[in-house]
């Protein structure tokens, strides 16, 4: 009994161990048959894995099964760095992302456009709008720093992943080529660009030819409304610009201001304004940077023609409250009427010098356009009606399409009497319009030199862009009442004299006056 025990576990033994072995071997095999699937794959376990993306999926064409060949790895890091030899597949190497140019919604091509069309339906001046554009090309570029000669005729390459929205202009699309090719060789930042993109803007007007023309900024236009309301933080100067030699002189210093106690006179020409040479830009720039914060400092650098001398003064700008009128009694008689600019404020207040004078027995009247540089249509035709019949002609100004508008005075006038009317050089605009309305009806002598010559009117336009700039442009050219045309030459007095500024307390022009209406 025992030894069939023995036999029984015996054979349990060998049995289990045949077993044994043949699953062992059995494993192996299989494991070997994996590894050979594997290796024909191209896989190195332990490294990385690979799997479809997302993108490669939807380029594969409905109906068709992906290729192994097309599908590019997606790494999966390890601690381990990477065996693999194998090139990068071509789509992980491509060129930038796909990207669009708009040109059609950049806010710069839109404002060329807004003021081209402006000129084209409001500028009455003569211009040549190729020039303008060849004008306002070179200035982006050189603005920029660049030179014209190397970008005259570069265009820009754009790879296939650039789509071009264009302009059906040829020339907002080379303003829009110019842009780029700048972006892409001069690192510009954003303030850059947008001064760059005023002074273009301010070149393509300037090109026009019209002197009188201009494009303001938002900046700039605030100034020009405040001076038309009749107040300002400045210096207190009226400045006149000769629109051929841009020679800026000051024609006027208000009593009471920065400027009069720092020693400026009338007569002395801008040259510099804090070191920057003005001498050839247009008046509003200038008045731009006169004109600022209250309790700032400005250094003017004048010439002073009388003394051949170029001084340098500093003044402290501040509120300066522009007083239009100025009036008093010279004898018991002889009223005297100097009215400085055109404003809102001057109606009201040449009214009030008028009726103030004749209360104080008035019956006789000089009135000083001496230096005036003109002002606001409207305000200058009321005042003329303090003077002229009711019903007559006072205005006249023929527009670009032919239409002609025409003005009467609307009021019993408030005064009539002698009258003479001073005038100069520095007489221009809306105060030639005062003075040839007296002159052709025989309502004042004027007495003087001959007035500056400026016989177009300007009106101020929005662009659509909402950057608040605005363009200033020659809408009509106007006549007095009998015609006479005095733009470019001026109207000529009926008795020549001026006054030398150097004789502080004497005026020779105004005691001529007074002689006359003795």
């Amino acid at each position: 009994m025992e030894e069939k025990n023995n036999k029984f576990w015996k054979g349990f033994l060998i049995g289990a161990l045949c077993f044994f072995v043949i699953g062992a071997l059995a494993v192996l095999g299989m494991t070997r048959f994996l590894e050979s699937i594997a290796e024909k794959r191209g896989s190195m376990p332990g490294t990385e894995a690979t799997l479809p993306t997302q993108a490669q999926a939807e380029t594969t064409a409905p109906g068709e099964q992906p290729s192994s060949t097309a599908i590019a790895p997606v790494t999966i890091p390890t601690d381990r760095p990477s065996e693999s030899t194998e090139t990068p597949a071509p789509a992980e190497t491509t060129a930038g992302e796909p990207r669009t140019i708009d040109r059609v919604r950049d806010a710069f091509l839109r404002e060329l456009e807004d003021v081209a069309s402006l000129f084209e339906e409001e500028e009455v001046m003569p211009y040549d709008m190729g020039v303008m554009q060849q004008a306002a090309l070179k200035t982006y570029v050189e603005l920029a720093g660049g030179s014209w000669a190397e970008y005259e005729s570069l265009k820009p390459s754009y790879g296939p992943e650039v789509t071009v929205i264009e302009w059906n202009d040829d020339f907002l699309n080379r303003m829009g080529e110019i842009r780029e090719l700048v972006d892409e060789r001069i690192g510009l930042t954003d303030e850059q660009k947008t001064e760059i993109e005023i002074g273009t803007l301010k070149e393509f007007v300037a090109a026009s030819g019209d002197v009188y023309s201009d494009y303001l900024t938002a900046e700039e236009w605030e100034s020009t409304q405040q001076e038309s309301d009749g107040s300002y933080c400045g210096i207190g100067v009226q400045i006149m610009q000769d629109p051929e030699t841009m020679e800026s002189t000051v024609t006027r210093v208000f009593n009471n201001s920065p400027a009069r106690e720092a020693g400026m006179l009338a007569g002395d020409i801008f040259k510099k304004v804090d070191g920057m040479d003005v001498t050839q830009m247009l008046l509003e720039q200038i008045v731009t940077y006169v004109r600022g914060h209250e309790g700032e400092p400005v250094t003017l650098t004048v010439y002073r023609p009388a003394t051949n001398e170029t001084l340098d003064i500093t003044c402290v700008r501040r509120k300066v409250e522009v007083d239009t009128v100025t009036y008093e009694m010279l004898t018991d008689r002889i009223g005297y009427l100097q009215l400085t600019e055109f404003d809102n404020v001057t109606i009201r207040q040449t009214r009030e010098a008028l009726e103030s004078l004749q209360q104080s027995g008035m019956r006789k009247l000089i009135l000083d356009l001496r230096g005036n540089p003109g002002g606001l249509l409207n305000s200058v035709l009321s005042v003329a009606d303090y003077f002229v019949e009711r019903g007559r002609l006072t205005f006249r100004m023929d527009y670009k399409d032919g239409d002609t508008y025409t003005e009467k005075a609307a009021e019993d006038p408030i005064f009539q009497g002698g009258m003479v009317v001073l005038v100069d050089k520095g007489s221009a605009s809306a105060a030639e319009v005062l003075t040839g309305i007296l002159q052709d009806y025989d309502i004042a002598t004027v007495m003087g030199t001959t007035t500056f010559g400026k016989g177009i009117v300007q009106s101020y336009y929005d662009t659509e862009t909402g950057s608040g700039s605005i363009v200033k442009l020659t809408i009509a050219h106007y006549y007095s009442p009998l015609g006479r045309d005095f733009h470019g030459v001026g109207l000529e007095p009926d008795i020549t004299g001026e006054d030398d500024v150097l004789t502080e307390d004497k005026d020779e022009l105004l005691e001529k006056a007074i002689e006359y209406l003795r």
